[in-house]
């Protein structure tokens, strides 16, 4: 049990602290990506910008002589356009007709796309325009696109485009993503190992602290056991021998130490049980016993505080229902069930228990029909010393352990308890699943 929960809690440490590693590191690649990104793409617009005001005051005469001077003069666009197979930068000057007139370009196989994207494009000033184009061989040209449009005496001429090829700095951008997510997963991998380790460490303290606590609570808990026996003892005698002679109040008085002796004597008993079970020292003797012949017995054995408590109880039993268990510790979980829905319950109240098979396991229910147990306190009833009413609980003698132990029980026997209790004041019903099997 110690191991399952610090185990359970050096793996959440590990999980949170792992959980916002990621989180930080999310949000170091996508704030460093995008910001590169935006830096590169930014420098390489104000230079597409500059390259198409440039290409401008070194072309616009084009535009003039095809309207003014050489009109009746047919360009050849193979002619027109110069081959630089070394730049990254190309320039078109198209007419307003969308006749090619002059440029510049390093790629001839992407003229076509590139002038299907900008004939009816009229840039506006400083305007840039991003466009891919995917090759035959599958790769892709990333460019970015500015230009001037040309004007003589409001007459609109035709435009000069200017552009650059920024496949390289897009690709070194992805590239340098590929192997922030590559180191990224590696460092939270090693973190994640390391984070655990660390953990453990830090466990460790807790660890101690938590033996030496059960340690004292099992050593106080057996040496309170004798004088607690021997004070109940003392207690029997003293009813027998001097009851008779004792004044009214002094046999009160003398009822409410027994009482409190029994209390005391049961949760000693309980504590006991709890600290061997996390030392691990309990003994579990399991073997085939008749599940019907003890729940009848309790039931015979709890009619009277059922009557007492003005509660009616019930059992519905199939004949001779076996489970292999340790028949002490089943019984004691029982016990712990139907002594809470007899003192939890209301006065004309019902305590229904029941024992069935069910496939390959037993199926035992304890319903009531008292007080109910808040939603919010469902999850919460089988941790030590935890009451939804501490004033009631007080009142009807809880120590807040009894269902710690009936929920150990089950979990050594390898079932399941449920609780189903729809809301306070509507009754509660407790499951327990047990295996048929060895």
């Amino acid at each position: 049990m110690k191991n399952k929960l610090f185990n359970h809690t050096q793996w959440r440490l590990t999980l949170l602290f792992t959980s916002f590693l990621i989180i930080f590191l999310i949000s170091f690649i996508l704030i460093t990506y995008f910001s590169l990104l935006s830096i590169v793409t930014h420098d390489q617009k104000e230079k597409v910008i500059a390259l198409a005001h440039e290409e401008m005051e070194d072309h616009r005469e084009d535009l003039f002589e095809w309207y003014f001077k050489k009109k009746e003069k047919k360009h050849d666009k193979k002619d027109a356009i110069e081959y630089k197979p070394e730049a990254r930068t190309f320039y078109f000057v198209l007419s307003r007709d969308g006749n090619l007139i002059d440029g510049d370009e390093n790629k001839p196989e992407i003229r076509s796309e590139i002038l299907s994207h900008i004939k009816s494009w009229q840039p506006e000033e400083n305007e840039v325009k991003r466009i891919s184009i995917h090759l035959e061989d599958g790769s892709k040209e990333d460019l970015l696109l500015s230009g001037r449009p040309i004007f003589e005496h409001g007459s609109y001429l035709g435009t000069i485009y200017a552009g650059t090829n920024i496949s390289e700095e897009t690709e070194i951008i992805q590239t340098l993503l590929f192997i922030l997510i590559v180191l990224s997963i590696i460092f939270i991998a090693a973190s994640a190992l390391l984070g655990y380790w660390m953990a453990g460490r830090a466990m460790v303290p807790i660890s101690n602290a938590f033996n030496r606590q059960k340690e004292f609570t099992a050593d106080a808990s057996h040496e309170l056991r004798t004088p607690l026996s021997i004070l109940q003892s003392s207690l029997e005698v003293i009813e027998a021998e001097d009851r008779e002679n004792l004044s009214p109040f002094s046999v009160t008085v003398l009822d409410d130490l027994k009482d409190e002796v029994k209390r005391m004597t049961h949760l000693v008993n309980d504590l006991l049980l709890l600290a061997r079970t996390d030392l691990g020292k309990e003994q579990i003797n399991k073997d085939w016993f008749s599940i019907t012949s003890v729940l009848e017995k309790l039931q015979r054995k709890f009619q009277y505080e059922a009557e007492k408590a003005g509660v009616h109880l019930s059992a519905s039993l199939e004949n001779e229902v076996k489970v292999f268990g340790d028949e002490e510790k089943i019984t004691q979980l029982l016990f712990i069930l139907v002594d809470n829905a007899i003192k939890y319950n209301v006065p004309g109240g019902d305590v229904q228990v029941s024992a069935v098979k069910d496939n390959n396991q037993i199926r035992i229910e304890v319903k009531d029909t008292g007080v109910g147990i808040p939603l919010e306190h469902q999850k919460r009833i089988f941790d030590r010393f935890y009451r939804v009413d501490q004033a009631r609980s007080r009142e009807k003698g809880s120590s807040g352990i009894g269902l710690s132990i009936a929920d150990w029980i089950v979990q050594v026997h390898n079932g399941k308890l449920e609780v189903r209790s729809g809301e306070e004041g509507k009754g509660t019903t407790f499951t327990i699943l047990l295996p048929l099997i060895k």
